[in-house]
């Protein structure tokens, strides 16, 4: 049976996850596989994000292929961002759209799905309707057929409503949503998950080092182990990178960085290795003594991707 989705995604400048131009969407991690395992041609993944005080549903793809990330890397037919996850699911291009008249995803509309979403915190005045909404549309949500078909008519009944016009702040969102930036300053990088900061250093590792390229990524090690980044510098040296989201360093850390040098070592024993950590610059005194000791490069991320080396 064919499975749908309604998924939450927060715009990006410069990083655009879904992308509506390309109808397409990416995903990494545990989430990536529950979609990749679970979708399949004909699939509708519906989208929402907060515009203003409110949530929207902005657009929906009808799934027509998925493909790993390294897949689509491969593919010169995609430019999207999504390439550089884990999985992208591709949409039909006819069937697909991005909604220039967002739906408003409110309690209203809610209550005609299948979500079960309990409103009394909102009818009793303790929450507001976003945070309500919001709260129980943080994870993807799965969506029956009927689910869709009721999205389905509510954005053609919108639509064909001439005397509905968005609100500023949705006609905001659009604009900006359809700016297109060479390069990937991000605002709020420290808000972004760990999948989608690697996801942008793959893209531009120049960031990190200049000249440096990704030779490989989630590499599997030997004792099963994997390791986030192999890069190649232009004097053909290797670096290992061991990257940590924000607030997820730990002490342990540099010892395993080694251990995953040794292993790289062993596998190109006549190209030089080094270590590095990328991180959000929250080092405790034992873990700098720990990666000193060890020759353990920091690089830490800041507020726009733009990486440097921590003295």
């Amino acid at each position: 049976m064919t499975k749908h989705y309604l998924l939450p995604y927060v715009p990006l400048k410069g990083h655009k996850d879904p992308d509506f131009k390309e109808l397409a969407y990416g995903d990494s991690g545990q989430r990536g596989r529950v979609l990749k395992d679970n979708l399949s041609k004909g699939s509708y993944l519906f989208f929402h994000t907060k515009i203003g005080s409110s949530k929207y549903i902005t657009g929906y793809i009808v799934v027509e292929r998925i493909l790993s990330g390294k897949e689509a890397q491969k593919d010169p037919s995609i430019s999207c961002d999504g390439k550089y996850d884990d999985w992208l699911f591709v949409g039909d291009k006819n069937k697909s759209k991005r909604l220039r008249k967002p739906i408003l995803f409110n309690k209203q509309l809610a209550k005609k799905l299948s979500l079960d979403i309990d409103f009394e915190p909102f009818d009793s005045g303790r929450k507001t309707e976003l945070a309500v909404i919001g709260s129980a549309t943080r994870s993807h949500r799965q969506l029956t057929e009927n689910d869709v078909s009721v999205l389905l008519q509510e954005i053609k009944k919108y639509e064909e409503n001439t005397k509905i016009e968005n609100p500023k702040d949705v006609q905001y969102h659009l604009y900006f949503y359809d700016e297109s930036e060479e390069i990937i300053p991000i605002d709020e990088v420290h808000k972004l998950r760990e999948s989608e900061i690697q996801k942008l250093l793959r893209k531009t590792p120049s960031v990190i080092e200049k000249g440096v390229k990704v030779i490989d990524y989630e590499k599997i090690l030997p004792d099963g182990d994997r390791l986030d980044l192999l890069l190649e510098t232009n004097n053909g040296s290797l670096i290992v990178v061991e990257l940590k989201g924000p607030d997820k360093l730990t002490d342990e850390i540099p010892t395993q960085v080694a251990s995953y040098a040794r292993d790289i070592g062993r596998e190109y024993p006549k190209r030089k290795v080094r270590k590095m950590i990328i991180c959000d610059g929250k080092i405790s005194p034992k873990l700098k003594k720990a990666c000193e000791s060890l020759g353990i490069e920091i690089v830490v991320y800041g507020v726009k991707l733009d990486c440097f080396k921590l003295q």
